[in-house]
């Protein structure tokens, strides 16, 4: 992969990256009723509308560099039956990865948007019955980003792409749970659900920069 593809990659994540720490970093508490899994005290009436608007800016954008940098993972494999393959299903992961941001939003500003005009009870209401119609999408982007995040292990393990075999140790799905992991070990605050929240593209960060440090892109 060229240098210059995981240049707009990190750009692509770093901008989905703004959007998920004005999401995330907000109070933790949990909320009265059932809602959407992400909701939580800092989303009620005071979450700020502005917050959603730029999240969602810069996911349209972002999505754009992303595009470029995941799709040209494609570019590792050898064989050019697998580079094909790979740029199809790294392009599946790129719009997953937005289906999957945009629902999470959507979901924040309802339950924001009814807390303040309407009240929490009837937001919480609201927020399981959105949850109910966009479940099956959310389902469908953690598949198709998981399989794609897997896949990639696999074909770098079986010596079928020009990283060495010990780089299945090291793609961005190892970084995701590392970073995952650390929000989930740290004392419940902002900033732990911010990180967490920020897991994906910072795990996808950390890959490109390696990449790029290593020298061999």
């Amino acid at each position: 992969m060229d240098k210059k593809y995981a240049i707009q990659g990190i750009i692509g994540c770093a901008l989905f990256g703004v959007g998920d720490w004005l999401l995330g970093f907000v109070n933790p508490d949990t909320v009265e009723g059932e809602t959407f899994y992400f909701i939580s005290a800092g989303h009620g009436a005071g979450y700020a509308d502005w917050k959603i608007l730029v999240t969602m800016v810069c996911a349209v954008i972002g999505v754009l560099f992303m595009h470029q940098g995941c799709g040209h993972i494609a570019d590792y494999m050898i064989d050019e039956k697998d580079k094909a393959g790979a740029a199809r299903v790294f392009a599946f992961l790129t719009y997953a990865w937005l289906v999957l941001h945009f629902i999470v939003t959507i979901n924040v500003f309802a339950y924001s948007y009814i807390c303040k005009n309407v009240g929490s009870e009837e937001a919480a209401l609201m927020s399981k019955n959105i949850d109910k119609v966009f479940s099956p999408g959310l389902y469908i982007a953690y598949f198709l980003i998981a399989i794609a995040l897997v896949d990639f292990i696999i074909v770098i393990a079986r010596g079928r792409t020009t990283l060495k075999k010990r780089e299945a140790f090291f793609t961005p799905l190892i970084w995701i749970c590392v970073i995952g992991l650390i929000s989930m070990v740290m004392p419940v605050s902002a900033f732990s659900k911010g990180l967490y929240t920020f897991c994906m593209n910072g795990g996808m960060i950390v890959w490109l920069v390696r990449e790029i440090c290593r020298g061999e892109i």
